[in-house]
């Protein structure tokens, strides 16, 4: 992309929320509870995937 480092990146998202309003800080709190949602998820799934195993084993 031809962009030197990260920090441009969240810089310019930064300014993009600001210029948005209170839109943009909605939008961005709402990707920020989906983010972590997906975490939550991802960590249970992982769970229930180690239980298959072990449990699989007594078969």
């Amino acid at each position: 992309m031809g962009i030197s480092g990260t920090n441009l990146l969240y810089r310019w998202k930064q300014q993009q929320v600001e210029s948005a309003g209170p839109v943009g800080e909605v939008l961005d709190s709402r990707v920020a509870e989906l983010e972590a949602e997906l975490r939550r998820v991802e960590r249970e799934r992982d769970v229930l995937k180690k239980a298959l195993i072990i449990f699989g084993r007594n078969e």
